[in-house]
């Protein structure tokens, strides 16, 4: 109910606000001859106001999108590699050898069918060292590029 109150004054005043903008842009039309259907439609506090919500929600939305490729996926992929190499651990304590690719890590286990991809939605790059006595997981990161400086694995 107060909800609803809260709703009407504010389009009321809103309402008013407009009213007495157009008066005013009115009487400078009637004092110099010269019409303002800019001044009068556009520059109306209704209409300012909804720009800048939508210029507000357009700059937030870009901001959390930013913080997201360049915080919060680097993260989570982070996480997602070190529990893909516990259980690549735990593989190759169980089998003997290492695998040949993520797949057969993961095998039809429902739960690890994420670790397919990173956080950006790509592939991981799995592969032996060239010893054969280790392995490294690595994600393109932002860019989707292997062999760059935003790569994040582990060895």
């Amino acid at each position: 109910m107060l909800e609803i109150l809260l709703s009407v004054l504010g389009e009321f005043g809103l309402i008013r606000e407009d009213y007495k903008h157009r008066k005013k842009v009115k009487a400078k039309e009637n004092e110099d001859g010269v019409k303002r259907p800019f001044q009068r439609y556009f520059l109306q506090p209704s209409t300012l106001i909804f720009l800048f919500l939508l210029l507000f929600t357009i700059i937030a939305s870009f901001v959390f999108f930013r913080y997201q490729n360049n915080s919060i996926y680097p993260e989570k992929t982070r996480k997602e590699l070190v529990e893909i190499n516990v259980w690549t651990e735990k593989w190759i304590e169980s089998y003997g050898r290492f695998p040949t690719d993520l797949n057969e890590i993961i095998g039809k286990n429902p739960i690890m069918q994420d670790w397919k991809k990173d956080a950006w939605n790509r592939s991981y790059k799995y592969k032996k060292t060239k010893n054969k006595k280790g392995f490294s997981i690595i994600s393109a990161g932002f860019d989707g590029q292997f062999e760059t400086e935003d790569d994040i694995k582990l060895e």
